[in-house]
């Protein structure tokens, strides 16, 4: 049983005042889908449940049942109000709810707005919108033994107290007492009948009122007694009076009373009820009874009855009838689909093996040890070994045309005829004396399986067929006749059919999905249905085998029994329960139409016993004549009516019962705001349904969330966690047993808050800080490739001044070369190849030059040796083979430079020295290094004609070393200087500041 602890004060009454659940079920009493027991049924043959404090019933005497609008049925009981669904009670009491000032509670009652009154040994309770409001004597009651209460049609209450009677009207109490005439200062039972007189029980008599008047009556007149316990009115407006010495009917202005001699069990009358059959129920000290057609049918406690005594009774929406005992509980009384005979019922074992019915609408019942049972007009007759039964365990049944009954037990084959039994055995000519199954064909003959063989018996003459005259086996479990007179034999080593004396025999090689074969059926198209031992059922149709098994949607592979009801259903037993598929579905499913199918399961929730059916004898089911399929299991035969089924119409109600944050409770309401930082949502649901609520199914959707329904069966909660901040809706909708839904259910919505983080205002901060940092980074990236652009732009100036200082001064080299090549060539041979052999190196020097250019490589002279050394080969490789002398000295203390002081100053050195052997016409060249403390002094100095620095510095006129020799100076910091004129020879100076 499932259940869950709430805190009932903090929320219950917002569930019970839920708008649409009112309205749901006022238009279903309106629209007059309310449901009844079944009056063709005993009371003894409906289901029946009973719920004790081991339950989680507060305690065992039930002095009152109501249900509610929202479908809840509440239980008055001494030790607290219990509110139940079918699954889980919810208990009121003194230490959950401080309002009630009593755990004893006596009457119930909900008004038409909605409230539930709670009348209390001490006190009156209001419960609605969530609050319990208390009225006592103080607000006006007679007493605070309240002890009945009744709204009439002017929407009044009136409390029956044990001091008096009090009329709550609005905010005002008007009491009345024997001072008003009335009868009796307690009051113990309040009735409105149909002309609006209200009718008021007491220990001292009966009282009327009406017009402001009150009529009395008393033992004198005619009642049974003068203590009033119950009263009630049918349908045809005779009133009817429970008193504790009868039932007293006042009709036509005189009373009769019922009492044990006209078939009450007591004339302790309790409790009266109106069904919605017109039949009047009846509580008493010694069981229910139901008055119908001048008939009384009784319900004790030897029928099952928890308690003899009955002291409230109640029948529910659905039809269910609720029975509120002394000291034994609640009792539940259901229609139910199967009805099921056992021990209780006059079978003498509840270990059924095998059923058969006759065209009279006997049904016989063979049963593991208990003997032959026969059921005829709802009673039993039993046949054993004492009536000559061969053997107590009956296996095997079916009757002949004449009248005969025959029975297969271990010992033998009995026929049953006129009432005395005759016994076949192997001496006989049976073909072994343990028989299995019994068949009586069209022909007359009568066909016995053993577990020898079978045998074949016409006018006294027996033949047996073994494995040697071709059965597959010699236990045969089953026997069928089709409509063309072919005999179908089920046996344990697979399918046989006889014909024209033949045995042709099917197996798993041919298709069959189990050789064990248990059952076998013929339906109207020609097909053959056969049940099997871990193969499901199997359909043979025009010589083809299609196979159904539990991975198809059958709830068992081990079938013992396949019956076709008028519907085309067929019904299946099994060791799961007995479930029914319709044939469409099955056809379908061969025909590869569906994938699966869907069968409707029944057990004990619908009747039986037990869902286990029971296997090993033949046949397992029977369809009756009447079309009422009776089916053997362990604990009973259990019968249904496929064409008398009553569906349940009433959609069950739904409620949200409470919503669990982090362990937290919180109430269900319209609109809830829930904090921010929640990460576990629980939803308890549940939709009250009483006939057979383990079969509510629910589905639920959290909109916001959920795409689509969410299937959860059974369970009756819901889980999420992790949800974001937002709006949601939960919604949930439920089906009864019939697969009836709700389709509008419950829906509950909130708002979970979110941190600032979360919010709206955060993501637009978090997007302007994003737009800001892309900003940034653009204006970086534009920063950034301004720089690369401004280091290309400089690169490829560089590389100018590289072409102009090296390269083009060494192609200038290897042309004067070429031109004294060309002059010297006719005179001297060998002084031309000295002058090429220069060329070579020049241009070789030049070609690994040029690649360190590209490459931002230092100068080829820097790679191995330091500055000073450089610029002397430098000297010497720009004046050899020339008339000018060169000197290269360096003062103070060698310091290295950076790579890019030293590549600088080198070429810088190297233009300023090109410029004198090319341009100058100098004799010698004085190259000056210098070092101090801070500085670094580069001096080029020549004897040579000298120039025009200024205007040679624009760069004009192909003077583009001396703008190079410029920004070498300005990209290393330091300062270049030229001094010389015209005819006086130049000296280029640059100085450069040390960087520790």
């Amino acid at each position: 049983m499932v259940s869950f602890q709430t805190d009932p004060t903090s929320f219950i009454y917002k569930l019970l005042s839920r708008r649409f659940n009112q309205l749901f079920l006022l238009l279903l009493i309106w629209s007059g889908t309310v449901l009844a027991l079944d009056p063709q049924r005993e009371l003894s043959q409906l289901g029946h449940e009973v719920w004790l404090t081991e339950n989680g019933l507060p305690q065992n005497t039930v002095h009152a049942i109501t249900q509610t609008k929202d479908g809840y049925v509440w239980i008055a009981t001494e030790g607290g109000l219990a509110r139940f669904d079918g699954i889980s009670f919810t208990v009121f009491d003194k230490q959950n709810t401080p309002q009630l000032n009593s755990n004893y509670i006596r009457t119930l009652l909900e008004d038409r707005r909605g409230a539930l009154w709670i009348g209390t040994a001490e006190g009156l309770i209001r419960m609605q919108a969530g609050k319990f409001t208390a009225f006592t004597t103080r607000d006006g009651l007679p007493n605070d033994s309240i002890q009945s209460l009744h709204e009439d049609r002017e929407g009044n209450l009136w409390v029956a107290t044990a001091a008096g009677l009090g009329l709550l009207k609005g905010d005002a109490v008007t009491t009345f007492t024997t001072r008003e005439r009335l009868i009796g200062g307690s009051i113990q039972a309040l009735f409105e009948d149909a002309e609006g007189a209200l009718w008021i029980g007491t220990p001292y008599g009966l009282s009327r009122f009406k017009g402001g008047k009150f009529a009395n009556y008393t033992a004198r007149d005619g009642l049974g007694s003068n203590s009033v316990r119950a009263i009630q009115q049918d349908r045809s407006g005779r009133m009817w009076f429970g008193t504790l010495s009868g039932l007293s009917l006042l009709n036509g202005g005189r009373f009769t009373t019922y009492r044990t001699q006209e078939g009450l069990p007591s004339d302790r009358i309790i409790a009266l009820y109106g069904d919605k059959e017109g039949g009047l129920l009846i509580g008493t000290a010694s069981g229910l009874i139901r008055f119908k057609d001048n008939h009384f049918t009784g319900f004790n406690a030897g029928d099952g009855l928890s308690s003899s005594t009955i002291l409230s009774i109640l029948e529910d929406l659905e039809g269910n009838l609720w029975i509120g005992t002394e000291s034994g509980g609640v009792n539940l009384l259901r229609d139910t689909k199967f009805t099921t005979y056992s021990v209780k019922n006059g079978l003498s074992s509840d270990l059924v093996k095998s059923v058969y019915g006759n065209r009279n609408g006997d049904i016989w019942i063979g049963t593991d040890s208990g003997g032959l049972n026969l059921l005829r007009d709802g009673r039993f007759t039993n046949f054993t070994t004492r009536n000559g039964l061969s053997n107590s365990v009956v296996l095997a049944l079916f009757g002949d045309d004449v009248g005969n009954l025959w029975a297969g037990t271990p010992d033998g084959l009995n026929r049953l005829s006129n009432g005395s039994f005759t016994t076949y055995t192997s001496a006989a000519g049976l073909a072994n004396d343990y028989v299995r199954s019994i068949y009586k064909d069209h022909s007359g003959y009568l066909w016995v399986g053993t577990r020898g063989g079978l045998t074949r018996i016409k006018d006294g003459v027996f033949k047996s067929y073994t494995e040697a005259d071709g059965l597959p086996n010699d236990l045969v479990n089953t026997l069928y006749e089709d409509a063309e007179g072919n005999i179908w034999i089920g046996t344990l080593g697979g399918l046989s059919r006889f014909k024209n004396e033949d045995f042709t025999t099917f197996t798993t090689t041919d298709g069959l999905t189990s050789n064990l074969v248990t059952s076998l059926h013929e339906d109207s198209d020609a097909a053959i249905w056969i049940g099997t031992n871990g193969g499901g059922l199997n359909r043979l149709k025009d010589g083809k085998f299609t196979a159904y098994t539990t991975q198809n949607g059958l709830l068992d592979d081990v079938i013992y029994s396949v019956l076709e009801d008028s519907g085309n259903n067929l019904w299946l037993g099994c060791s799961k329960g007995i479930f029914r598929v319709s044939k469409k579905a099955l056809n379908e499913l061969a025909n590869g139409s569906i994938a699966s199918i869907a069968p409707v399961a029944y057990g004990t929730a619908d009747g039986m016993l037990t869902r286990e059916c029971s296997g090993g004898g033949a046949p397992a089911g029977w369809k009756g004549s009447d079309g009422k399929l009776w089916f053997a299991t362990i604990k009973g035969v259990a019968m249904i009516d496929p064409e008398r089924i009553r569906i349940n119409e009433q959609a069950p109600p739904v409620v949200i019962e409470q919503l669990r944050i982090d362990d937290q409770s919180i109430a269900p309401t319209e609109k809830t705001e829930l904090p921010p930082g929640k990460t576990r949502f629980d939803f308890y649901y549940t939709a009250p349904s009483f006939v057979a609520p383990e079969k509510v199914r629910f589905k639920y959707k959290l909109e916001g969330f959920d795409p689509d329904w969410i299937d959860s069966g059974t369970r009756r909660i819901a889980y999420y966690t992790n949800l974001r901040p937002g709006n949601y809706r939960f919604r949930v909708i439920a089906s009864n047993n019939d697969g009836v839904w709700n389709q509008t259910g419950a829906s509950f919505g909130f708002y979970l808050k979110p941190y600032f983080y979360q919010t709206y205002l955060f993501y637009a901060l978090c997007i302007l800080g994003l737009a800001l940092l892309a900003w940034q980074l653009y204006r970086f990236r534009v920063n950034r490739m301004e720089a690369q652009f401004s280091a290309v732009l400089a690169e490829r100036t560089r590389i100018a001044r590289e072409i102009h200082d090296n390269l083009a001064q060494e192609m200038l080299g290897i042309s004067v070369q070429l031109e004294v090549v060309a002059r010297t060539l006719p005179t001297s041979a060998e002084l031309a190849k000295t002058h090429l052999d220069r060329v070579r190196m020049l241009v070789r020097h030049g070609i690994a030059e040029a690649r360190r250019y590209v490459w931002d490589l230092r100068s080829q002279a820097l790679e191995k040796s330091d500055l000073p050394t450089a610029l002397t080969e430098t000297v010497r490789r720009l004046t050899n083979e020339t008339e000018i002398q060169s000197k290269v000295e360096v003062r103070g203390t060698f310091r290295p430079l950076t790579r890019l002081v030293e590549d600088n100053l080198l070429r810088i050195g190297q233009e300023a020295i090109n410029n004198a052997v090319n341009h100058a016409q100098a004799h010698w060249i004085f190259v000056s290094l210098g070092f101090d403390a801070k500085h670094v002094r580069l001096s080029v100095r020549d004897d040579g004609l000298g120039f025009d620095f200024q205007a040679a510095g624009s760069g004009g006129s192909g003077h583009f070393g001396l703008v190079g020799m410029r920004e070498r100076a300005e990209q290393i910091g330091g300062t270049l200087s030229i001094q010389g004129a015209n005819g006086s020879g130049t000296e280029v100076v640059i100085e450069v500041p040390i960087k520790d």
